[in-house]
């Protein structure tokens, strides 16, 4: 997935000669650039020693932001690799078996039934390649941030005294990333003190390590250029 804005291919020549292009969007690095800039500006919230409600709130959106958008990328980009088989880019997949497009294109008719994580192990498997060990980095990670957005973006209040799914999340997500330094100590972790520039940031570098462990071990080229590679710095 070395193409990342658009990509243009010519589809075809109409009965008067004339050529026909078609423009593909591929929108998983911009959904990554975004919340690389997203959780800078979260970083920039936080150094600010004018505390406002304005400020919380810009903050919060600047976190929440970057979280749904780090996970939307690598949803979106697992899609775009199954369409490019579906799309017959056989040269995407030319150092893997020549099979590989043809089973990803049978599959992809089932792919709402799959995770997303469960859609790169498919991939890995299909192309005989190491698959990811779930208790390991930078699956863990990935899966824990998953669940975070899916807590966010479905979220479902619970009594301060009765909280049940929510502790589970902050078991998982404790002492991975410094707390929310605008909430105050008896708050609850989620939905308040959690979401911070430290959480923001952890959600798009686990992303960028797994993206970039998925490339490796499947053979695909690095996904970032190095300019783009600059601008998913997060502070």
């Amino acid at each position: 997935m070395a193409e990342i804005n658009l990509k243009a291919s010519i589809s075809g020549v109409s009965m008067t000669g004339a050529v026909t292009a078609r423009i593909k969007t591929s929108l998983s690095t911009l959904h990554l650039l975004s919340a690389a800039y997203f959780a800078r500006e979260s970083a920039k919230c936080e150094k600010t020693t004018k505390v406002t409600e304005e400020l919380r709130s810009h903050h919060r959106a600047y976190v929440t932001g970057s979280i749904t958008l780090s996970i939307a990328s690598i949803e979106s980009a697992i899609n775009e690799l199954f369409l490019e088989a579906v799309h017959k880019n056989d040269q995407f997949f030319s150092h893997l078996q020549s099979n590989v497009p043809d089973v990803l294109i049978e599959l992809w008719g089932q792919a709402e039934r799959f995770s997303i994580l469960e859609k790169y192990q498919l991939v890995l498997a299909i192309a005989e390649k190491a698959k990811f060990k779930k208790g390991n980095s930078p699956y863990q990670e990935v899966d824990s941030a998953i669940r975070l957005r899916n807590a966010l973006v479905h979220y479902k209040p619970e009594w301060d005294d009765e909280i049940k799914e929510h502790k589970k999340l902050e078991s998982r997500l404790k002492a991975r990333f410094l707390l929310n330094p605008f909430t105050k100590p008896d708050q609850a972790f989620f939905p308040h003190r959690c979401l911070s520039h430290g959480c923001a940031e952890w959600v798009v570098k686990s992303c960028i390590n797994f993206t970039e462990d998925f490339h490796n071990r499947a053979g695909f080229k690095t996904k970032w250029d190095k300019g783009q590679k600059n601008l998913l710095k997060t502070k």
